[in-house]
């Protein structure tokens, strides 16, 4: 049986390489928590976490605890950390599973411990500090979360950790970092080492770097660092260091279902954004907003530069010029998807590609985690084209 018309295609080799970059770049004996979240970044979540575990990560990071207990039904035994902090219906299944839970309010700490005597398990969680980014504050010390946990005797607190986002998102000392990148991060060191010396737990593992971090601080890899963007051959937007030699592990493909002729002035797609100012040959391609086409956060969707490019696409499309398109790729050729999205297919333009078929392979850019999870995530090394 060959392969469904549509599936996303992921290279193990290239997830493993990656890894094997990252790890070669850490200082200090640090290891390595492959970010699994999102699907693996839409790459297949257990499939992704495999890979990563054989290539040296020793860590898996998820954001809910229902990733997590996909990862243990699946048979991965590796430490675990879920990010967000769990309900308190939650935690029974979380410590049940051996799950690491992050805490940031003393109740979560309460409840972990609930969970614990009623799963006869201890729990284990991992101390979240907001240093300035602002997603998860809270009233309560990393001191206070702690002593909270020594006074239970089934719940163990295994690390401290907190997480910068880029430039500009906010940070202990957002002033001094802007002249002395790191000034925030030798804080945040300085507050967890204290921590550890004062409470005996030389133990606990202190993280903070995540993909950017990893490349542009090598003093923040601490104990452990949280990778994910780098991992499936990516860097984070602004980072300017690349000296990784990352390979890209993602494609989503589909064929050419149908192919057809438009005359002169004849319309495409929905409203008739898209006029041909030529005979024309259309491809229809079983890839559309459903599988995650063309879609943009309403954060985006409503800014003026977004709403400026769909003004010009239209204006584009009405005088049967693809501008702002994005292009598949078809026997390593570009072509562009014309008109507008539909719910399941798009239109390309292959006029300047005759010899294109039914039942030609298609490649289509897609953002990774808005990549519809029911789409088949086949793994397999990827041809050279």
């Amino acid at each position: 049986m060959g392969s469904p018309t549509t599936y996303v295609a992921v290279d193990p080799e290239a997830l493993a390489h990656n890894v094997r970059q990252v790890l070669a770049a850490l200082t200090g004996g640090a290891r390595l928590m492959a970010v699994v979240k999102s699907n693996a970044y839409g790459h297949g979540l257990v499939q992704a976490a495999r890979v990563f575990l054989d290539a040296g990560a020793t860590w898996l990071g998820v954001s809910s605890t229902a990733e997590g207990l996909r990862l243990r039904e699946a048979g991965i035994e590796a430490p675990v950390l879920v990010f967000m902090p769990a309900l308190r219906e939650e935690c029974e299944g979380l410590v049940a599973a051996q799950l690491t839970a992050t805490v940031t309010q003393l109740d979560h700490v309460a409840w972990l411990h609930e969970a614990a005597q009623a799963s006869g398990t201890m729990a284990r969680a991992h101390i979240y500090v907001d240093t300035g980014l602002g997603r998860m504050p809270s009233e309560h010390s990393a001191l206070d979360l702690l002593d909270a946990a020594e006074g239970f005797h089934d719940v163990t607190v295994g690390g401290i950790y907190t997480h910068f986002g880029p430039p500009g998102s906010g940070m202990l000392t957002e002033g001094l970092d802007f002249f002395k990148p790191g000034v925030s991060l030798g804080m945040f060191v300085k507050l967890a080492g204290d921590l550890r010396e004062a409470e005996g737990r030389r133990d606990l593992l202190i993280h903070a770097a995540a993909s950017a971090l990893v490349l542009e601080q090598p003093d923040s890899h601490l104990d452990l660092v949280r990778v994910g963007t780098l991992l499936y051959g990516q860097y984070p937007a602004h980072v300017r260091e690349r000296a990784l030699q990352l390979r890209r592990t993602f494609e989503l493909r589909s064929h050419v279902v149908h192919i057809g002729e438009v005359g002169v002035g004849g319309k495409v797609g929905y409203g008739g954004e898209f006029r041909c100012r030529r005979e024309s040959l259309i491809a229809t391609v079983p890839v559309g907003y459903a599988h995650g086409l063309g879609v943009l956060p309403l954060s985006l969707a409503g800014r003026a530069a977004t709403r400026g490019k769909g003004i010009l696409r239209r204006l584009g499309g009405g005088l049967g010029r693809p501008w702002h398109a994005p292009m598949v790729r078809i026997g390593g050729q570009d072509a562009p998807i014309i008109g507008r999205i539909a719910m399941d297919h798009c239109s390309v333009d292959v006029t300047d590609l005759p010899e294109v078929a039914v039942g030609d392979r298609v490649v289509v850019p897609l953002r990774r985690v808005t990549t519809s999870p029911d789409l088949p995530r086949i793994y397999e090394p990827f041809e050279e084209e």
